[in-house]
């Protein structure tokens, strides 16, 4: 390996850089115009990619509603396909602010990144449902001949990509710092109110560039797609780099952000050439996975660390407002009636169904784990499947290759995602909000690909084996009865529902004690609650520590649930899904954890709507990415406490419409 092959990886990374710096100078754009941290920017991109790829090869235009319109069927040529993805970008960018953003304008970042994840969870649906999940081979755009440079011969693509990624950067600068649309931009983002005053449309600002950050992402995204792989999540995926480049360019620096970009891709290129030498860490049978996406995490928590508390205030505060944490309330007859309720439903209900409620059962615990660590203390994690999948994996190695006996394995399990959780708050002790949500985000990246995808650590592409639970040499697994009782009783249901109810338990207590009250004094202002004498930096230890242990709880039994785990099951996007189911439910309440487990991906909700109604489940993602966004806009405190809401409204109308009646009954006595 010479100098000449190194330069020659590092300028093919020019192209995986250039995608990376026109996504992430967009992030920006949006960012400072709105204060919205889009991670939907790669699924929107690879949506333009898709169309473009869509149209040159049968001249179809695929909008995202379920009728696609079609031109004369003919493929069109670059330009005229071009043209149209470009446009179609625009008004994808100019509709996400809209319908989603506009409406939450003065909502907190937590209802924003929520929302963004709806985004991001409906595009990649209406990806998936139209092409597929495979990968599909892009059109090229620009011209693909190799040219020689520095001795090399590179891809013209490459340096054509990184040359318009510099000059779309200059010319941005330019509009920003010498416009008369750029000055107000900047303006309204440093002082709204003093700009509404000058007579700024603010919504027109943010609008346009809304549009400039569509068209950006659309742009790379159909020129770089020929380059890289065209699949909806490694496109999606590309938002961990991409905040990686915006952050370290402190969402403000234009060129601080496209340099670090190419930075990224040039490692990213680098790493697959190393990979190839016999120094380098090899796993089994090959390459050892993971790498690329391990770097960006190393990177933002080093920076972060460095540089949390010098970063944008908006990337730091949770106000103006944080959903609502009731005390709760009648949780004794509750636990009394839901105890009646599920040992009914486990004992008299068929197979399927019985199963849909055990994933209901295990989508409450993980929300549960949401609303310690996000309702109670405001921190805003994406790596709760990440922690959830290390009990998982660790349950398996403990289980199956050691051969260690019940209840050892669970026990590790959880144990492991106790410390996992515990090596994501310490960068919590330094930074908060969405800046937690952006490395945590990268971290259940990085575990996914590089723990879990492993196969020397994980399971790479086969699933690890989970052996069931054996108790006195009695099997208790959800394939088989309880005790031969019939119908069919699942033994397995009683266990994760025992479970659940003490882990709900568990939160009815945190959230009435005073380890409850110092959580909320953390999360409506740290500073008030250093001042008052509160011990921020362990509170949030405490929290990350009672998060891991739900979240590890739901890992162990979902590993014993499917007899087995595997990395695609605990991914990030899932993470990112029931981040917003738990939001959706009411992230600050036990009861939002409970309805928020009833909406997850093959929970008892959707497993009645398919059935009854004939819906495929291929569409679940879909509905679940609306239903966040809907939630968020129209019920920002949940669904649970939406409905106690006008539970409580409802009685007080009936009293007010009983006194007077008494009242007249009483006088004519």
């Amino acid at each position: 390996m010479g100098l000449e092959q190194i330069l020659a990886f590092m300028l093919l990374g020019l192209g995986y850089g250039a995608l990376i710096a026109g996504l992430a100078t967009g992030m920006v754009v949006t960012f400072r115009s709105s204060g919205v941290i889009n991670i939907a920017a790669g699924a929107t991109a690879a949506y333009s990619a898709y169309t473009y790829s869509e149209l040159r090869t049968t001249g179809v235009l695929a909008l995202p509603i379920p009728i696609p319109l079609t031109a004369d069927r003919q493929p069109l040529d670059t330009l005229p396909a071009l043209l149209v993805g470009l446009v179609l970008a625009a008004v994808l960018g100019l509709a996400q602010y809209l319908l989603v953003y506009r409406p939450l304008a003065s909502a907190g970042p937590l209802a924003k990144i929520v929302a963004s994840s709806g985004v991001l969870l409906t595009v990649q649906a209406v990806i998936v449902l139209r092409w597929g999940a495979d990968p599909v081979a892009a059109p090229a755009v620009l011209p693909q001949e190799s040219v020689a440079l520095l001795g090399v011969t590179i891809p013209a693509d490459r340096l054509l990509l990184a040359g318009l990624v510099i000059a779309v950067t200059a010319l941005l600068w330019a509009l920003y710092r010498h416009t008369r649309f750029g000055i107000a931009t900047r303006a309204a983002a440093d002082n709204m109110k003093g700009s509404v005053l000058l007579g700024l449309s603010t919504t027109r600002l943010e609008a346009a560039n809304w549009v400039i950050a569509g068209v950006l992402g659309g742009l790379f995204g159909m020129l770089a797609a020929p380059t890289t792989q065209l699949q909806p999540v490694a496109f999606t995926l590309l938002v961990v780099p991409v905040l990686t480049a915006a952050l370290l360019g402190g969402f403000s620096s234009l060129g601080v952000t496209v340099a670090t970009a190419f930075g990224l891709g040039m490692v990213n290129s680098l790493i697959a050439l190393f990979q190839g030498q016999p120094w380098f860490p090899q796993a089994e049978g090959g390459p050892l996975p993971g790498l690329t996406e391990l770097v960006p995490f190393l990177v933002l928590a080093v920076v972060l660390y460095l540089r949390g508390r010098t970063l944008p205030d908006r990337l730091t505060a949770l106000a103006p407002s944080m959903p609502r944490a009731p005390r709760p309330r009648h949780a004794g007859p509750a636990a009394v009636i839901g105890t009646v309720v599920v040992v009914a439903a486990l004992a008299g209900l068929p197979f399927d169904w019985r199963q849909a409620l055990i994933n209901s059962m295990l989508g409450a615990l993980l929300c549960l784990s949401v609303v310690v660590t996000t309702g109670f203390v405001g921190q805003i994690s994406f790596a709760q499947m990440a922690v959830a999948g290390a009990a998982g994996y660790i349950t398996a190695a403990a289980g199956t290759d050691a051969g260690l006996p019940f209840p050892l394995p669970p026990i590790a399990g959880i144990a492991a995602a106790v410390i996992t959780s515990l090596v994501f708050s310490v960068p919590a002790r330094r930074v908060r909000g969405l800046q937690l949500a952006v490395l945590t985000l990268a971290g259940g990246v990085a575990a996914q690909r590089f723990w879990f995808g492993n196969p020397q650590w994980g399971s790479g592409l086969r699933p690890a084996n989970v052996e069931p639970i054996a108790v006195f040499g009695m099997e208790i697994s959800p394939s088989r009865s309880f005790w031969g009782m019939e119908p069919p009783t699942s033994g397995f249901g009683l266990v994760v529902f025992a479970v659940l109810l003490l882990c709900a338990l568990l939160v009815v207590w945190i959230r009435r004690s005073a380890l409850g009250a110092r959580m909320l004094a953390v999360r409506s202002s740290e500073a008030a609650a250093a001042a008052a004498g509160v011990n921020v930096g362990g509170v949030k230890t405490a929290a990350f520590a009672i998060g891991g242990l739900l979240a590890g709880a739901a890992g162990v039994l979902y590993g014993y649930n499917f007899a087995g785990v595997s990395a695609d099951r605990f991914g990030p996007l899932t993470s990112i899904a029931f981040f917003g189911v738990a939001v959706l439910g009411g992230v600050g309440t036990v009861s939002g954890a409970l309805v928020g487990g009833l909406l997850v991906a093959q929970g008892l909700l959707f497993h009645a709507v398919t059935t009854w109604f004939g819906i495929a489940p291929d569409y679940q993602p879909l509905f679940a990415g609306l239903a966040v966004i809907l939630t968020v806009i129209g019920s920002p405190n949940g669904v649970a406490v939406s409905l106690a809401d006008a539970a409580r409204t409802l009685r007080g109308a009936t009293r007010r419409r009983r006194t007077p009646r008494r009242a007249a009954a009483m006088g004519e006595s």
